[in-house]
């Protein structure tokens, strides 16, 4: 009896052993090679909504177990298929880019500093002082933010009203008006953080 236990666990082991050696026979390809990008889409009219509930019980003697309640919908719609390849068609990413600018610009202006000024100066040293792509993150993610990529006609209709002088060739032999640069006290901060 003991001898068959042993035998049936030794043929499954072996069997799960084997199938595990060889992979999954029904893959042609192996996965981990493919990366394809995908986009999150939903039917047109398709809405989430976020319940904000506030609940408070009434102190009263009778009848007791009164609560009042109090809620708030936000309705968000979400994007369709043809909303959502619109977009991405409009280069979204300089959008983005022109709205973190106008963040950091109003934030520095909130410090009495000139944000434009201090904005345009990181562009300019962005082109100059960072590593080679590839050789350090935190450059790389600098030159993602800081990068204005002024041949692109996307770039160009995007940052026309807000940064129109960006497209103008002697923007960085200018001096600026910004007496802190943000790229050297970002670069400290990570070479302080490694050292």
């Amino acid at each position: 009896m003991n001898v068959q236990y042993l035998v049936i666990v030794f043929l499954v082991s072996e069997l799960f052993g084997v199938n595990a050696r060889k992979g999954c026979d029904n893959v042609r390809a192996p996965l981990n090679g493919l990366r394809k990008r995908r986009h999150l889409t939903f039917p047109e009219g398709t809405a989430m909504v976020l319940t904000m509930s506030v609940l408070k019980a009434i102190m009263v003697h009778a009848p007791s177990g009164w609560n009042v309640a109090v809620e708030i919908d936000v309705i968000y719609p979400l994007l369709s298929p043809e909303v959502t390849n619109a977009l991405f068609r409009k280069k979204l990413h300089h959008r983005q880019k022109r709205e973190f600018w106008e963040k950091m610009q109003n934030a520095l202006e909130s410090y009495n500093l000139n944000g434009r000024s201090c904005i345009y100066r990181s562009i300019c040293e962005a082109r100059t002082h960072l590593a080679p792509p590839g050789k350090s993150l935190v450059h790389d993610i600098l030159r993602a933010i800081f990068f204005a990529p002024v041949h692109e006609e996307g770039f160009k209709d995007e940052v026309n009203e807000t940064y129109n002088e960006l497209l103008e060739p002697s923007i960085c032999e200018r001096i600026h008006d910004c007496p802190i640069s943000l790229l050297e006290i970002i670069l400290r901060l990570n070479k302080n953080a490694y050292s």
